[in-house]
């Protein structure tokens, strides 16, 4: 595939923009760990609190909100490796979830960032035994919020999936980067994360698609066997013999 058709995001991990996105996220996982966005997070949160109470809202925000979860995406994933022309794609994604559930699991305590201080109670009756998925599963960090593993995973599948429909079409390629905005506001909606938390898992979820889609080479097509060739070659030696 020739440079001119990859995406603008598909770029090589010994890159200017890789090395980038990884000091952005250093550097501003330090300012918030420091506690200087506060002044802006907290009023966003607030005002998130104020408008829950609509029953059409509030149930919109669950429903798209739910799409991020860990199951959800992991089904998406496992649809796509199934089709064998999105398989190296579904791979990489189901590695990426993972991937970036254990990073998530353990930055969220090393930066310590607290969850916000309000309970988000929905204005529509669930259905039984269903409850909004926290962002982590791990006890240990599920105080904390940054970064957003939501996010994280929504932008991973933007960037591989993205990478998929940029190919077809350069407008749907761009148009899948709206899924992880949607997830971000929603999580805030629902008084999961603070807005920069979202950037975190963003910038992560970056990070973490660059590695494995570089490592994996996303580019190139599925192979089911590296010597399915040579032994096909052979079994049609034997039986000619």
């Amino acid at each position: 595939m020739s440079a001119a058709a990859n995406p603008p995001w598909m770029f090589r991990t010994r890159s200017f923009q890789f090395v980038a996105f990884l000091a952005a996220f250093v550097v501003f996982s330090a300012v918030v760990a420091s506690g200087a966005t506060n002044v802006i997070d907290e009023p966003v949160n607030k005002y998130a609190k104020s408008i829950e109470g609509n029953p059409g809202l509030d149930a919109v925000m669950i429903a798209i909100t739910t799409m991020g979860d860990v199951a959800t995406l992991l089904l998406f994933a496992i649809a796509i490796t199934i089709v064998r022309r999105t398989r190296k794609a579904g791979m990489i994604f189901l590695i990426s979830i993972v991937a970036l559930a254990i990073a998530v699991m353990y930055l969220k305590p090393f930066v310590g960032r607290t969850a916000p201080p309000y309970e988000f109670v929905p204005a529509v009756k669930l259905p039984e035994n269903f409850g909004i998925e926290s962002d982590s599963l791990a006890p240990f960090a599920a105080a904390f919020s940054y970064p957003s593993g939501h996010v994280s995973r929504a932008t991973a599948l933007a960037f591989i999936v993205g990478y998929l429909l940029y190919r077809k079409s350069r407008v749907a390629g761009y148009a899948i980067w709206a899924f992880p905005i949607v997830i971000g506001i929603t999580r805030v909606y629902v008084q999961q994360h603070f807005p920069t938390d979202l950037i975190g898992g963003f910038l992560i979820g970056m990070i973490i698609s660059v590695v494995l889609s570089n490592s994996m080479k996303l580019w190139q097509p599925f192979q089911l066997s590296r010597f399915k060739g040579k032994e096909d070659e052979e079994g049609a030696k034997a039986s000619s013999a």
